[in-house]
């Protein structure tokens, strides 16, 4: 019954999963060998950093003065999104136009 009683709380799955995660990026670095298939396991690295990053800021969430700087940390990162989003789409086409070869 532990078991199954530590698998009711989301969070406790999530750790789960990312260690899964881990263990498998490890496994994939040291098990692939060509650079294209390489790429592969930097990808899962990311992923896995992804993760741990959410679970970092679900534990900081707690904290009494930690909790609302994060929160609003949050909200400017919603906000600036869309910005961030069109000068990337502006850049990559201008690249793509061959007008601008060295600002992005």
């Amino acid at each position: 019954m532990g078991f199954r009683n530590y698998l009711r709380d989301v969070w406790n799955i999530f750790d789960l999963v990312l260690y899964i995660v881990l263990a498998t990026a490890v496994i994939l670095r040291f098990a692939l060998t060509n650079e294209t298939d390489f790429m592969w396991a930097r990808n899962v690295y990311a992923l896995n950093l992804i993760m741990f990053y959410l679970r970092i800021l679900q534990l900081s969430l707690i904290h009494q003065q930690l909790g609302p700087i994060i929160v609003m940390i949050w909200r400017m990162v919603c906000g600036n999104t869309f910005y961030v989003v069109s000068v990337n789409f502006y850049c990559h086409v201008l690249q793509k136009t061959q007008q601008l070869k060295t600002f992005c």
